[in-house]
């Protein structure tokens, strides 16, 4: 998507909620359910969540199953239509991050059979066409293909938790590259069993860094953007055990991550499940969660106006708590590229 098209979704978000009558809105910090209880549909797992021009919500099930889906709701969370997506060479297709492409493509993540063989390298990069249902390989060689990002020229970016970089590529899949392979973006030897570092990815307003998660190290690396979009050094910009210590939950389980138009940063903290928010100068400033909505493992963030959308991931509870949900902030948000 162009930057014309970026300030499109902006500027229609905003109008939207101007027009609202006052009382539409709940208060600042409410947590509420958009879709209602998914546990029983092809959308159980959400994990990935992406938005479309007009806001309606697509996600992607996160099942470890042959065939999974991408879901579309309206902007109210009514389900319109599911996409079948049949397993590679894997076996299974379970998907994580979603993003949109106008008119009418979504460029979703299979990570495949990597959490039964972390070294088997055979998830995708997907292209999914949502009208017509038609689905092509754009890219392969991921070992857990997670987070998913667009710069202002139309490059993506996808973190890949396993092997802990960043590769960029274009839309079609050509001019592949490892972007960054710094060291921060690793998982440790801590958890082996599931040593997921890089994950969610967000430019900030200027582009002038990309942020990563690393989920395993209670994290927020910040690389510095170059010129002809390279990536310059990395560094840490938010430790959680140095901002709560290491029984605390700072940062815990920080899972994908996004922007207001302030320069704060939202992180979906799925192992507190809690959306969590980083000033500019990384402090921990709010920590939001709903304890009458039942939410196990929040994931991906994404803002339309002054909502933040995310996923309940329901992963520890054997999906029965699958849901899209809503968090109301004061602040318009970064709107997706």
């Amino acid at each position: 998507m162009r930057k014309a098209s970026w300030t499109h979704l902006f500027l229609a978000a905003a109008v939207t909620l101007l027009t609202l009558p006052a009382e539409a809105s709940p208060p600042v910090g409410t947590i509420s359910p958009v879709t209602g209880n998914l546990s029983a549909t092809d959308c159980i797992n959400p994990e990935g969540i992406t938005l479309d021009l007009l806001g309606n919500i697509y996600t992607g099930s996160a099942a470890l199953a042959p065939v999974t889906h991408i879901c579309k709701f309206d902007h109210n969370g009514t389900f319109v239509k599911s996409i079948p997506i049949s397993a590679g060479p894997g076996g299974i297709t379970p998907l994580l991050g979603v993003h949109f492409e106008a008119p009418h493509t979504i460029i979703a993540l299979d990570f495949a059979n990597s959490l039964a063989n972390h070294t088997a390298n055979q998830g995708r990069v997907l292209s999914v066409d949502v009208e017509s249902g038609a689905v092509t390989t754009i890219a392969n060689g991921f070992a857990f293909p997670n987070g998913i990002a667009e710069d202002l020229t139309g490059n993506l970016y996808v973190a890949d938790s396993f092997h802990g970089t960043i590769t960029r590529m274009r839309q079609d899949g050509s001019n592949k590259t490892v972007w960054s392979a710094d060291p921060l973006l690793a998982g440790t030897s801590t958890n082996p069993g599931l040593p997921i570092g890089a994950n969610g990815i967000a430019f900030d307003l200027f582009f002038q860094h990309l942020y990563v998660s690393n989920t395993i190290n209670r994290r927020i690396v910040r690389i510095n953007v170059g010129p002809n979009w390279t990536a310059g050094a990395a560094e840490i910009f938010a430790d959680g055990v140095a901002i709560d210590g290491a029984t605390g939950t700072a940062l815990k389980g920080a899972d994908g991550i996004t922007f207001d138009l302030f320069g704060n940063l939202y992180v979906a903290a799925n192992a507190a499940n809690e959306i969590q928010v980083l000033s500019p100068s990384a402090q921990l400033t709010a920590r939001y969660s709903n304890p009458a909505l039942p939410v196990d493992t929040s994931a991906s963030p994404i803002f339309w106006g002054t909502q933040l959308f995310f996923t309940n991931l329901s992963l520890l509870d054997g999906g029965i708590n699958s849901s899209v949900a809503v968090l109301q902030t004061s602040t318009f948000g970064l709107p997706p590229l």
